[in-house]
Protein backbone atom coordinates (compact mmCIF):
# COMPACT_ATOMS: atom_id res chain seq x y z
CA UNK A 1 0.00 0.00 0.00
CA UNK A 2 1.53 3.53 -1.17
CA UNK A 3 2.09 5.60 2.00
CA UNK A 4 2.71 9.60 1.43
CA UNK A 5 4.29 11.79 4.00
CA UNK A 6 7.32 11.25 5.24
CA UNK A 7 10.30 13.17 4.00
CA UNK A 8 14.25 13.16 3.95
CA UNK A 9 16.43 16.28 4.93
CA UNK A 10 18.48 17.52 2.01
CA UNK A 11 19.34 21.09 4.31
CA UNK A 12 21.88 23.39 3.03
CA UNK A 13 21.67 27.00 1.75
CA UNK A 14 19.60 26.14 -1.26
CA UNK A 15 21.57 28.93 -3.08
CA UNK A 16 24.86 26.42 -2.82
CA UNK A 17 22.72 23.58 -5.48
CA UNK A 18 23.08 25.95 -8.22
CA UNK A 19 26.92 25.82 -7.61
CA UNK A 20 27.51 22.61 -7.95
CA UNK A 21 26.53 22.79 -11.91
CA UNK A 22 29.78 25.25 -12.10
CA UNK A 23 32.33 21.98 -10.47
CA UNK A 24 35.49 21.56 -12.78
CA UNK A 25 33.93 17.70 -13.74
CA UNK A 26 33.93 15.53 -16.37
CA UNK A 27 31.09 12.91 -17.91
CA UNK A 28 33.05 9.52 -16.86
CA UNK A 29 33.64 11.12 -13.43
CA UNK A 30 30.45 12.34 -12.79
CA UNK A 31 28.91 8.53 -13.90
CA UNK A 32 31.56 7.09 -11.45
CA UNK A 33 29.60 8.47 -8.97
CA UNK A 34 26.58 6.41 -9.24
CA UNK A 35 28.96 3.18 -10.16
CA UNK A 36 31.29 3.89 -7.12
CA UNK A 37 27.60 3.88 -5.07
CA UNK A 38 26.75 0.48 -6.71
CA UNK A 39 29.89 -1.54 -6.09
CA UNK A 40 30.64 -0.25 -2.39
CA UNK A 41 26.59 -1.20 -1.83
CA UNK A 42 27.73 -4.83 -3.57
CA UNK A 43 31.21 -4.68 -1.11
CA UNK A 44 29.53 -4.33 1.92
CA UNK A 45 26.66 -7.08 1.47
CA UNK A 46 28.77 -9.50 -1.00
CA UNK A 47 27.86 -12.16 1.92
CA UNK A 48 23.75 -11.68 2.32
CA UNK A 49 24.19 -11.08 -1.34
CA UNK A 50 25.60 -14.81 -2.52
CA UNK A 51 24.08 -16.29 0.31
CA UNK A 52 20.42 -15.75 -1.76
CA UNK A 53 21.48 -15.86 -5.42
CA UNK A 54 24.41 -18.21 -4.81
CA UNK A 55 28.40 -17.95 -6.09
CA UNK A 56 27.61 -16.83 -9.66
CA UNK A 57 25.60 -13.96 -8.83
CA UNK A 58 27.72 -10.30 -10.01
CA UNK A 59 26.86 -6.99 -9.52
CA UNK A 60 25.13 -5.42 -12.24
CA UNK A 61 25.21 -1.35 -13.59
CA UNK A 62 23.24 -0.28 -16.04
CA UNK A 63 23.37 3.04 -17.45
CA UNK A 64 21.16 4.13 -20.49
CA UNK A 65 22.03 7.84 -21.51
CA UNK A 66 18.96 9.00 -24.41
CA UNK A 67 19.65 12.62 -25.64
CA UNK A 68 17.04 12.37 -27.58
CA UNK A 69 14.31 11.75 -25.10
CA UNK A 70 16.21 14.04 -22.86
CA UNK A 71 17.19 11.38 -19.88
CA UNK A 72 19.73 9.63 -17.95
CA UNK A 73 19.29 6.40 -15.87
CA UNK A 74 21.76 4.00 -13.72
CA UNK A 75 20.31 1.05 -12.43
CA UNK A 76 21.69 -1.48 -10.39
CA UNK A 77 21.05 -4.89 -8.81
CA UNK A 78 23.30 -3.92 -5.42
CA UNK A 79 21.90 -4.21 -2.00
CA UNK A 80 20.20 -0.91 -2.30
CA UNK A 81 20.45 2.48 -0.01
CA UNK A 82 19.13 1.02 3.49
CA UNK A 83 17.88 2.41 6.26
CA UNK A 84 20.90 3.73 8.02
CA UNK A 85 22.41 5.42 5.46
CA UNK A 86 19.49 6.73 3.51
CA UNK A 87 18.32 10.19 5.31
CA UNK A 88 22.06 10.96 5.46
CA UNK A 89 22.18 9.96 1.48
CA UNK A 90 20.30 12.85 0.48
CA UNK A 91 22.03 15.45 3.01
CA UNK A 92 25.51 17.07 1.30
CA UNK A 93 28.71 16.13 2.79
CA UNK A 94 27.02 14.27 5.40
CA UNK A 95 29.73 11.20 5.72
CA UNK A 96 28.40 7.90 5.52
CA UNK A 97 29.03 5.70 8.62
CA UNK A 98 32.15 3.65 7.03
CA UNK A 99 33.78 6.04 4.85
CA UNK A 100 36.53 3.57 3.79
CA UNK A 101 34.94 2.57 0.60
CA UNK A 102 34.19 4.54 -2.44
CA UNK A 103 31.72 7.04 -1.48
CA UNK A 104 33.88 8.70 1.78
CA UNK A 105 33.14 12.04 1.03
CA UNK A 106 28.83 12.16 1.21
CA UNK A 107 29.25 14.18 -1.60
CA UNK A 108 28.89 11.73 -5.15
CA UNK A 109 25.68 11.32 -5.68
CA UNK A 110 24.07 14.88 -5.12
CA UNK A 111 26.66 16.67 -7.00
CA UNK A 112 26.86 14.39 -9.95
CA UNK A 113 23.33 13.96 -9.95
CA UNK A 114 22.80 17.92 -10.11
CA UNK A 115 26.11 18.26 -12.42
CA UNK A 116 24.07 16.65 -14.90
CA UNK A 117 20.19 17.43 -14.68
CA UNK A 118 17.85 19.87 -13.28
CA UNK A 119 15.26 16.76 -12.11
CA UNK A 120 16.55 13.77 -10.33
CA UNK A 121 14.85 11.01 -8.56
CA UNK A 122 15.93 8.25 -6.89
CA UNK A 123 13.99 4.69 -6.48
CA UNK A 124 15.65 1.90 -4.01
CA UNK A 125 15.02 -0.76 -2.17
CA UNK A 126 17.32 -2.28 0.34
CA UNK A 127 18.18 -6.28 0.75
CA UNK A 128 16.17 -7.33 4.23
CA UNK A 129 13.86 -4.25 4.52
CA UNK A 130 10.21 -4.27 3.31
CA UNK A 131 9.77 -1.30 1.36
CA UNK A 132 10.77 0.77 -1.55
CA UNK A 133 11.49 4.40 -1.20
CA UNK A 134 11.21 6.92 -3.67
CA UNK A 135 12.22 10.71 -3.69
CA UNK A 136 12.31 13.55 -6.49
CA UNK A 137 15.03 16.14 -6.34
CA UNK A 138 13.86 19.44 -8.54
CA UNK A 139 16.65 21.91 -8.79
CA UNK A 140 14.50 24.78 -9.46
CA UNK A 141 11.96 24.01 -6.99
CA UNK A 142 14.56 23.78 -4.50
CA UNK A 143 15.97 26.93 -5.15
CA UNK A 144 13.08 29.43 -5.50
CA UNK A 145 11.11 27.34 -2.97
CA UNK A 146 13.99 27.66 -0.67
CA UNK A 147 13.20 23.70 0.01
CA UNK A 148 15.01 21.91 3.66
CA UNK A 149 13.14 18.30 2.94
CA UNK A 150 11.98 16.54 0.20
CA UNK A 151 8.88 14.46 0.25
CA UNK A 152 9.54 10.38 0.23
CA UNK A 153 7.30 8.20 -0.94
CA UNK A 154 7.33 4.41 0.43
CA UNK A 155 6.38 1.24 -1.16
CA UNK A 156 5.76 -2.25 0.43
CA UNK A 157 7.83 -4.76 -1.20
CA UNK A 158 9.35 -8.18 -0.49
CA UNK A 159 12.37 -8.49 1.61
CA UNK A 160 14.83 -10.06 -0.37
CA UNK A 161 14.38 -7.40 -3.23
CA UNK A 162 16.72 -4.93 -3.54
CA UNK A 163 18.20 -2.22 -6.33
CA UNK A 164 18.87 1.52 -6.77
CA UNK A 165 17.67 3.12 -9.75
CA UNK A 166 18.52 6.74 -10.44
CA UNK A 167 16.71 8.95 -12.97
CA UNK A 168 17.78 12.32 -14.83
CA UNK A 169 15.82 14.12 -16.66
CA UNK A 170 15.99 17.86 -17.88
CA UNK A 171 19.47 17.23 -19.16
CA UNK A 172 22.12 20.17 -18.27
CA UNK A 173 24.48 20.87 -21.05
CA UNK A 174 27.56 18.80 -18.60
CA UNK A 175 25.31 15.68 -19.81
CA UNK A 176 26.97 13.68 -22.51
CA UNK A 177 26.71 14.28 -26.25
CA UNK A 178 26.24 11.55 -28.69
CA UNK A 179 29.98 11.50 -29.71
CA UNK A 180 31.41 11.31 -26.45
CA UNK A 181 29.69 7.79 -25.71
CA UNK A 182 32.33 6.24 -27.56
CA UNK A 183 34.82 7.60 -24.78
CA UNK A 184 33.00 7.50 -21.88
CA UNK A 185 32.72 3.62 -22.45
CA UNK A 186 36.61 3.29 -22.38
CA UNK A 187 37.35 5.70 -19.67
CA UNK A 188 34.58 3.83 -17.22
CA UNK A 189 35.45 0.25 -18.59
CA UNK A 190 39.52 1.77 -17.96
CA UNK A 191 38.47 3.12 -14.20
CA UNK A 192 36.41 0.01 -12.95
CA UNK A 193 39.14 -2.51 -14.71
CA UNK A 194 39.74 -4.30 -11.49
CA UNK A 195 36.13 -5.27 -10.82
CA UNK A 196 35.09 -6.08 -14.13
CA UNK A 197 38.57 -8.04 -14.22
CA UNK A 198 37.43 -10.25 -11.26
CA UNK A 199 33.74 -10.73 -12.71
CA UNK A 200 32.35 -8.86 -9.49
CA UNK A 201 30.92 -6.47 -12.30
CA UNK A 202 29.15 -6.45 -15.48
CA UNK A 203 29.02 -3.11 -16.25
CA UNK A 204 26.71 -1.60 -19.41
CA UNK A 205 26.23 1.50 -21.10
CA UNK A 206 22.90 1.59 -23.62
CA UNK A 207 22.98 -2.01 -23.09
CA UNK A 208 26.22 -3.29 -24.15
CA UNK A 209 28.98 -5.21 -21.90
CA UNK A 210 31.87 -2.81 -20.75
CA UNK A 211 35.14 -4.90 -21.07
CA UNK A 212 39.13 -4.05 -20.55
CA UNK A 213 41.73 -5.60 -22.43
CA UNK A 214 44.98 -5.49 -21.00
CA UNK A 215 48.05 -4.07 -22.52
CA UNK A 216 50.66 -6.79 -24.01
CA UNK A 217 54.29 -7.03 -21.87
CA UNK A 218 57.41 -6.93 -23.90
CA UNK A 219 59.04 -10.23 -24.14
CA UNK A 220 62.68 -9.79 -25.24
CA UNK A 221 65.99 -10.23 -24.14
CA UNK A 222 68.36 -6.92 -22.54
CA UNK A 223 68.83 -4.60 -24.75
CA UNK A 224 72.66 -4.68 -24.51
CA UNK A 225 72.88 -8.51 -25.36
CA UNK A 226 69.78 -9.05 -28.18
CA UNK A 227 71.73 -13.13 -28.10
CA UNK A 228 70.15 -13.69 -25.05
CA UNK A 229 67.59 -14.54 -23.37
CA UNK A 230 63.85 -13.30 -23.62
CA UNK A 231 62.48 -11.31 -20.57
CA UNK A 232 59.09 -10.32 -19.34
CA UNK A 233 59.64 -6.96 -19.02
CA UNK A 234 57.32 -6.25 -15.91
CA UNK A 235 58.22 -5.11 -12.40
CA UNK A 236 56.11 -5.78 -9.51
CA UNK A 237 56.14 -2.96 -7.34
CA UNK A 238 55.80 -3.20 -3.71
CA UNK A 239 57.36 0.30 -1.94
CA UNK A 240 56.40 2.39 1.09
CA UNK A 241 57.51 6.55 1.53
CA UNK A 242 57.06 7.77 4.31
CA UNK A 243 53.25 7.31 5.33
CA UNK A 244 52.07 6.44 1.39
CA UNK A 245 52.67 3.32 0.00
CA UNK A 246 52.39 1.98 -3.70
CA UNK A 247 52.15 -1.68 -4.90
CA UNK A 248 51.05 -2.88 -8.22
CA UNK A 249 53.82 -2.82 -11.54
CA UNK A 250 55.11 -1.09 -14.05
CA UNK A 251 56.13 -2.65 -17.23
CA UNK A 252 56.96 -1.82 -20.95
CA UNK A 253 55.05 -2.00 -23.99
CA UNK A 254 55.53 -4.89 -26.23
CA UNK A 255 54.62 -1.90 -28.94
CA UNK A 256 55.03 1.64 -28.63
CA UNK A 257 51.98 3.68 -27.95
CA UNK A 258 51.63 7.77 -28.03
CA UNK A 259 48.66 8.35 -26.12
CA UNK A 260 46.67 5.28 -25.03
CA UNK A 261 48.40 2.24 -23.83
CA UNK A 262 51.51 4.13 -22.30
CA UNK A 263 51.56 6.06 -19.05
CA UNK A 264 50.62 4.53 -15.42
CA UNK A 265 47.36 4.28 -14.31
CA UNK A 266 46.63 4.94 -10.47
CA UNK A 267 44.39 3.33 -8.18
CA UNK A 268 42.82 3.66 -4.63
CA UNK A 269 40.58 1.46 -2.79
CA UNK A 270 40.30 -0.57 -6.11
CA UNK A 271 39.18 2.07 -8.95
CA UNK A 272 41.92 4.25 -10.96
CA UNK A 273 41.70 7.62 -9.30
CA UNK A 274 44.16 9.02 -12.08
CA UNK A 275 45.33 7.55 -15.35
CA UNK A 276 42.19 6.28 -17.08
CA UNK A 277 41.72 5.26 -20.92
CA UNK A 278 43.92 7.92 -22.70
CA UNK A 279 44.59 10.35 -19.71
CA UNK A 280 47.45 8.29 -18.52
CA UNK A 281 49.35 9.96 -15.80
CA UNK A 282 52.93 9.92 -17.18
CA UNK A 283 55.63 11.63 -14.94
CA UNK A 284 58.91 12.50 -15.99
CA UNK A 285 60.41 11.11 -13.94
CA UNK A 286 59.18 7.51 -14.88
CA UNK A 287 58.40 8.07 -18.89
CA UNK A 288 61.34 10.19 -19.58
CA UNK A 289 61.02 13.14 -22.24
CA UNK A 290 57.51 13.22 -24.21
CA UNK A 291 58.14 11.82 -27.41
CA UNK A 292 60.97 9.32 -26.30
CA UNK A 293 60.84 5.71 -26.67
CA UNK A 294 60.72 5.48 -22.79
CA UNK A 295 57.48 7.96 -22.50
CA UNK A 296 55.87 5.35 -25.38
CA UNK A 297 56.97 2.26 -23.74
CA UNK A 298 56.50 2.76 -19.56
CA UNK A 299 53.03 1.63 -18.41
CA UNK A 300 52.03 -0.01 -15.51
CA UNK A 301 49.22 0.10 -12.79
CA UNK A 302 49.68 1.19 -8.83
CA UNK A 303 47.33 0.82 -6.07
CA UNK A 304 48.21 4.23 -3.82
CA UNK A 305 47.31 4.10 -0.19
CA UNK A 306 48.03 7.04 2.38
CA UNK A 307 46.63 9.59 -0.40
CA UNK A 308 43.78 11.83 -0.29
CA UNK A 309 41.24 12.25 -2.73
CA UNK A 310 39.22 15.69 -4.82
CA UNK A 311 35.71 15.21 -4.13
CA UNK A 312 35.27 13.65 -8.08
CA UNK A 313 38.05 11.43 -7.72
CA UNK A 314 40.09 12.84 -10.35
CA UNK A 315 42.83 13.18 -8.76
CA UNK A 316 45.12 13.13 -5.42
CA UNK A 317 45.81 15.90 -3.30
CA UNK A 318 49.21 15.85 -2.02
CA UNK A 319 51.06 16.52 -5.39
CA UNK A 320 54.51 17.12 -3.99
CA UNK A 321 54.51 13.80 -2.37
CA UNK A 322 52.89 12.28 -5.29
CA UNK A 323 55.71 13.34 -7.56
CA UNK A 324 58.44 12.47 -4.43
CA UNK A 325 57.35 8.84 -4.96
CA UNK A 326 57.77 8.22 -8.35
CA UNK A 327 61.14 9.99 -7.94
CA UNK A 328 61.88 6.66 -5.55
CA UNK A 329 59.89 4.41 -8.04
CA UNK A 330 62.32 5.62 -10.85
CA UNK A 331 65.14 4.07 -8.23
CA UNK A 332 63.58 0.57 -8.59
CA UNK A 333 62.53 -0.05 -11.97
CA UNK A 334 66.29 1.34 -12.91
CA UNK A 335 68.02 -1.32 -10.87
CA UNK A 336 71.35 -3.10 -12.36
CA UNK A 337 69.43 -6.12 -11.94
CA UNK A 338 66.58 -5.58 -13.89
CA UNK A 339 67.17 -2.23 -15.43
CA UNK A 340 63.44 -1.59 -16.56
CA UNK A 341 64.03 2.32 -17.33
CA UNK A 342 66.88 1.83 -19.86
CA UNK A 343 65.05 -0.83 -21.71
CA UNK A 344 62.23 0.97 -22.17
CA UNK A 345 64.76 3.84 -23.86
CA UNK A 346 67.12 1.87 -25.10
CA UNK A 347 65.27 -1.64 -26.47
CA UNK A 348 65.46 -1.93 -30.89
CA UNK A 349 63.50 -4.75 -32.15
CA UNK A 350 65.94 -6.41 -34.61
CA UNK A 351 64.46 -6.52 -37.80
CA UNK A 352 64.77 -9.38 -40.32
CA UNK A 353 66.92 -10.30 -42.59
CA UNK A 354 64.32 -10.53 -45.15
CA UNK A 355 62.83 -7.29 -44.03
CA UNK A 356 66.22 -5.38 -44.84
CA UNK A 357 66.51 -7.02 -48.40
CA UNK A 358 63.28 -6.01 -49.00
CA UNK A 359 63.51 -2.49 -47.62
CA UNK A 360 66.67 -1.69 -49.81
CA UNK A 361 65.49 -3.05 -53.18
CA UNK A 362 62.62 -0.67 -52.66
CA UNK A 363 64.66 2.15 -51.57
CA UNK A 364 67.17 1.42 -54.85
CA UNK A 365 63.79 1.26 -57.18
CA UNK A 366 62.68 4.64 -56.00
CA UNK A 367 65.78 6.60 -55.77
CA UNK A 368 66.11 5.38 -59.49
CA UNK A 369 62.89 7.00 -60.41
CA UNK A 370 63.86 10.11 -58.96
CA UNK A 371 67.14 10.31 -60.18
CA UNK A 372 65.55 9.54 -63.85
CA UNK A 373 67.08 11.44 -66.91
CA UNK A 374 68.80 13.99 -64.45
CA UNK A 375 72.68 14.75 -65.51
CA UNK A 376 74.83 14.72 -62.51
CA UNK A 377 75.57 18.63 -63.97
CA UNK A 378 71.97 19.21 -63.04
CA UNK A 379 72.12 17.65 -59.69
CA UNK A 380 75.28 19.44 -58.82
CA UNK A 381 75.16 22.94 -60.14
CA UNK A 382 73.38 24.13 -56.62
CA UNK A 383 75.81 22.61 -54.47
CA UNK A 384 78.18 25.21 -53.98
CA UNK A 385 78.91 25.44 -50.04
CA UNK A 386 77.37 28.92 -48.88
CA UNK A 387 79.19 32.02 -48.24
CA UNK A 388 79.61 32.89 -44.48
CA UNK A 389 77.30 35.62 -44.79
CA UNK A 390 74.71 33.45 -45.58
CA UNK A 391 74.90 31.49 -42.27
CA UNK A 392 75.65 34.84 -40.07
CA UNK A 393 72.13 36.62 -42.29
CA UNK A 394 70.26 33.41 -41.16
CA UNK A 395 71.25 33.86 -37.25
CA UNK A 396 69.90 37.36 -37.86
CA UNK A 397 66.90 36.27 -38.57
CA UNK A 398 66.41 33.99 -36.20
CA UNK A 399 66.54 36.71 -33.88
CA UNK A 400 63.03 37.22 -34.30
CA UNK A 401 61.76 33.65 -34.78
CA UNK A 402 59.92 32.65 -31.48
CA UNK A 403 60.66 29.11 -29.66
CA UNK A 404 57.71 26.75 -30.07
CA UNK A 405 58.41 24.29 -27.57
CA UNK A 406 62.38 23.04 -26.38
CA UNK A 407 63.85 21.36 -23.44
CA UNK A 408 67.22 20.80 -21.84
CA UNK A 409 69.57 18.19 -21.58
CA UNK A 410 72.76 17.75 -18.87
CA UNK A 411 75.08 15.13 -19.37
CA UNK A 412 78.72 14.37 -18.95
CA UNK A 413 80.95 13.56 -22.39
CA UNK A 414 84.65 13.20 -22.62
CA UNK A 415 85.32 14.53 -18.99
CA UNK A 416 83.11 17.51 -19.86
CA UNK A 417 79.71 18.76 -18.42
CA UNK A 418 77.18 19.62 -21.29
CA UNK A 419 74.18 21.65 -20.77
CA UNK A 420 72.04 20.59 -24.02
CA UNK A 421 68.58 22.97 -25.14
CA UNK A 422 66.67 21.72 -27.95
CA UNK A 423 64.56 24.13 -29.53
CA UNK A 424 62.04 23.95 -32.05
CA UNK A 425 61.13 26.72 -34.18
CA UNK A 426 58.97 26.71 -37.44
CA UNK A 427 59.99 29.34 -40.14
CA UNK A 428 59.36 29.16 -44.13
CA UNK A 429 61.80 31.76 -44.72
CA UNK A 430 64.78 30.39 -42.65
CA UNK A 431 66.52 27.62 -45.34
CA UNK A 432 68.20 25.56 -42.64
CA UNK A 433 67.23 22.66 -41.00
CA UNK A 434 69.10 23.40 -38.16
CA UNK A 435 71.44 25.56 -36.18
CA UNK A 436 74.11 25.22 -33.45
CA UNK A 437 75.49 27.93 -31.00
CA UNK A 438 77.84 27.16 -27.81
CA UNK A 439 78.75 28.85 -24.78
CA UNK A 440 80.76 28.51 -21.72
CA UNK A 441 79.00 29.41 -18.15
CA UNK A 442 80.56 30.79 -15.24
CA UNK A 443 80.67 27.48 -13.86
CA UNK A 444 82.36 26.14 -16.76
CA UNK A 445 79.59 23.94 -18.05
CA UNK A 446 79.32 24.29 -22.01
CA UNK A 447 75.98 25.41 -23.05
CA UNK A 448 74.94 24.23 -26.33
CA UNK A 449 71.43 25.45 -27.98
CA UNK A 450 70.57 23.65 -31.55
CA UNK A 451 67.19 24.83 -33.02
CA UNK A 452 65.64 22.52 -35.46
CA UNK A 453 62.69 24.21 -37.87
CA UNK A 454 59.97 22.08 -38.43
CA UNK A 455 58.76 24.40 -41.33
CA UNK A 456 61.55 23.58 -43.46
CA UNK A 457 60.77 22.00 -47.01
CA UNK A 458 62.72 18.77 -46.10
CA UNK A 459 59.55 18.07 -44.31
CA UNK A 460 57.09 18.79 -46.83
CA UNK A 461 59.07 16.63 -49.49
CA UNK A 462 57.67 13.39 -47.74
CA UNK A 463 54.17 12.09 -47.01
CA UNK A 464 55.67 10.18 -44.10
CA UNK A 465 56.15 13.31 -41.88
CA UNK A 466 52.00 13.47 -40.23
CA UNK A 467 53.10 12.41 -36.37
CA UNK A 468 54.97 13.54 -33.79
CA UNK A 469 56.58 9.94 -33.74
CA UNK A 470 57.49 10.63 -37.38
CA UNK A 471 59.77 13.28 -36.65
CA UNK A 472 61.73 11.03 -33.98
CA UNK A 473 63.80 9.80 -36.29
CA UNK A 474 65.11 12.49 -37.99
CA UNK A 475 65.36 14.67 -34.71
CA UNK A 476 67.89 11.55 -33.04
CA UNK A 477 69.88 12.20 -36.34
CA UNK A 478 70.22 15.87 -35.45
CA UNK A 479 71.17 15.41 -32.07
CA UNK A 480 73.95 13.04 -33.22
CA UNK A 481 75.22 15.32 -35.85
CA UNK A 482 75.15 17.93 -32.98
CA UNK A 483 77.64 15.65 -30.64
CA UNK A 484 79.73 15.05 -33.49
CA UNK A 485 80.69 18.85 -34.39
CA UNK A 486 81.07 18.76 -30.37
CA UNK A 487 83.89 16.69 -29.84
CA UNK A 488 85.34 16.71 -33.77
CA UNK A 489 88.06 19.27 -32.65
CA UNK A 490 89.15 17.04 -29.61
CA UNK A 491 89.38 14.21 -32.30
CA UNK A 492 91.80 16.16 -34.09
CA UNK A 493 89.21 17.83 -37.11
CA UNK A 494 89.24 21.50 -37.83
CA UNK A 495 86.08 23.49 -39.22
CA UNK A 496 83.97 20.92 -38.13
CA UNK A 497 81.34 22.70 -38.46
CA UNK A 498 81.16 22.76 -42.16
CA UNK A 499 79.77 19.52 -42.65
CA UNK A 500 76.55 21.38 -40.78
CA UNK A 501 76.50 24.17 -43.60
CA UNK A 502 77.16 21.53 -46.38
CA UNK A 503 74.06 19.66 -45.05
CA UNK A 504 72.21 22.23 -44.61
CA UNK A 505 72.80 23.53 -48.17
CA UNK A 506 72.42 20.18 -49.95
CA UNK A 507 69.63 18.63 -48.03
CA UNK A 508 67.29 20.47 -50.40
CA UNK A 509 69.24 19.30 -53.66
CA UNK A 510 70.42 16.20 -53.57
Amino acid sequence: MLKIGDSVSIKIQTGVYGQFRNLNNKVWYALGEFVDNAVQSFENNKHTLTQIHGANYSLEVRITINKDDDFITIKDNAAGIGLDNYYRAFEPAHIPIDNTGLHEHGMGMKTAAIWLSNVWTVKTKAIGEDEERFVEFDLQKVINEKKEVLNLIKTPKNKEEHYTELTLTKLSNNSPSNHQFDKIKRHLASIYRNFIRSGDLKLYINGELLTYVDPEILMAPYFKDLDGKDILWKKEIDFSFSKYSAKGFIGVLKTMSTNKLNGISLFRRGRVIVGSHDEKYRPKELCGQIGSPRYKRIFGELELNGFGVSFNKGSFVEVEDLEALMNALKIEISNKDFDLYNQAEKYVKPKAKEHNIDVAKKLVKAFKVANRNKSIDDKTSALDVPPPEDEAIQKKKLQNVETIDSYVDKFTLKGKDYEFKQEFITDQEISSLYFLEMEKNSDNKIKVVYKINLAHVFFSQFEQFKKDSDYQPIVTIIKTLVLSELIAPEEGTTNGSNIRLNFNKFLTNI
